[in-house]
């Protein structure tokens, strides 16, 4: 074979690879850019699907028609932990009564309850915020203002004269902190227990109508409640013997991932200073002076957090 001839064939065969080169490098490049086209889609969907908010229940006592939680009302926590969210969370109200929603709770797997008391017995069926979106004061006898001598200041309630007892209004399943959880097993007698839906509404009602001669409830509730039902009253809030410090109302949500995902989203708006500047200045305006003295150290210690 000549010279000349060898020198084709080599040129051909260069040629050749040089095709094949730059066939691979055009396939290769192909490749990457079809591989970045579907990492920006999945990247696009995934924030797509970070920026849907998570869907909740919340579970109360009241329909929505008569006091939607999600919506601004006096002291009302709840609503503003929504408006600070970021949308990172979408609430539904469900109205339930205070033993149907501790049931449903984790039947729904996605429901969350408003202003709870937090004891060891419930945190074993529900997650607790970290801290309370509410703060009252104690809770009081309440009774109408023309009977403000109707016992002696403060109430002894393991002790109450014939007058009234048996007919003190309470709300069923609903728990009243673990003093007066306490005196209400141990005397069920001397309470009279309402149940069933808008129960705190129809004690205060009745309590107007004097089919009851007391209600234990807070102060500020009870003047809130004649607004929802229309009814004009005056009160007077009777202090309860060894009932003296601020009750803690806390977020219980599902004992199930979504539960436990609601609480954490919770935790970071209720820690951000936004919701905490809107935390005292939402107690400030919804209390009296003398509740909103009663109830300062409290949220002076709560606000470290």
């Amino acid at each position: 074979m000549s010279y000349s001839k060898i020198k084709t064939i080599i040129r051909t065969n260069i040629n050749f690879i040089y095709q094949c080169i730059a066939k691979l490098i055009v396939c290769v490049a192909v490749v990457s850019t079809l591989s970045i086209h579907a990492l920006q889609a999945t990247s696009k969907q995934d924030s797509l699907i970070q920026e849907e908010p998570m869907q909740g229940i919340l579970l109360a006592e009241t329909d929505s028609t008569q006091s939607d939680l999600t919506q601004y009302q006096p002291l009302g926590m709840f609503a503003i932990l929504l408006q600070l969210s970021d949308n990172q969370f979408h609430f539904e109200q469900k109205q339930a009564s205070y033993s149907r929603s501790w049931s449903d709770l984790n039947k729904l797997g996605n429901a969350c309850m408003y202003n709870k008391f937090k004891s060891p017995e419930r945190e074993a069926v529900a997650y607790f915020s970290q801290k309370p979106i509410a703060v009252y004061p104690p809770l009081r006898l309440i009774v109408l203002k023309k009977n403000t001598g109707i016992v002696a200041e403060p109430v002894d309630l393991e002790n109450l004269p014939a007058l009234i007892a048996g007919h003190i209004g309470v709300v069923s399943s609903r728990s009243y902190g673990e003093q007066l959880d306490h005196i209400l097993a141990q005397q069920p007698q001397n309470f009279y227990v309402r149940s069933g839906m808008n129960s705190t509404n129809k004690l205060i009602e009745m309590l107007i109508k004097e089919r009851v001669l007391g209600v234990i409830e807070y102060s500020a509730e009870a003047s809130l409640v004649t607004d929802k039902i229309g009814i004009s009253a005056e009160f007077h809030a009777i202090p309860i013997e060894g009932v003296l410090t601020p009750d803690l109302g806390y977020m219980a949500c599902s004992k199930t991932p979504q539960g436990k995902a609601l609480v954490g989203i919770i935790d970071q708006v209720m820690a951000t200073d936004e919701f905490k500047k809107a935390f005292i200045n939402e107690h400030n305006s919804h209390f009296n002076q003398e509740e909103q003295d009663l109830l300062k150290p409290e949220i002076d210690r709560l606000m470290q957090w």
